[in-house]
Order: C-alpha cells, then structure tokens, then sequence
C-alpha cells in the first residue's frame, strides 16, 4: 500500500467516525471534529493501537463521545 492510499484510507475513516458522531449525538460538524481531533482515541487509532482502526465508525464514535464525556 502507497502512503497516499494510507493517507486517503485514514482520512476517510475519520470521516466516518466524525459523521457518525453528528448522526449518534446531533453534533454540528464542526464540533464533532474538535471533539474527535482532541481525543486520546483519535490518537490511538492513529498509532493502530489494539487494532481500533479496524472497528466500525460508529463504534468508535460511541468511545471519543465516552472519553468526551469522562473529561467534561
């Protein structure tokens, strides 16, 4: 796999999640990606730590707004 795929591939599944973020919790876009962005999830599944990167969308929407939640 070329760096661009995994760029595009990352990107997308960001996407998904901050989306699936704004279904879940009636978030505007705009929140759901700072929410996202400033999680210690985002970075997990950044790192590919326990293969979260492999979990759906909306799963993983679900622990950024719990994590969101515990701090807050």
């Amino acid at each position: 796999m070329t760096d661009e795929t995994t760029i595009v591939l990352r990107g997308e599944k960001n996407a998904g999640i901050i989306r699936s973020m704004c279904e879940l919790y009636g978030l505007d876009m705009g929140t759901s990606t700072d929410i996202f962005y400033k999680s210690d999830t985002s970075t997990l599944i950044e790192e590919k730590v326990s293969d979260l990167h492999c979990r759906s969308d909306r799963y993983l929407a679900t622990l950024v707004m719990d994590e969101f939640k515990e701090k807050y």
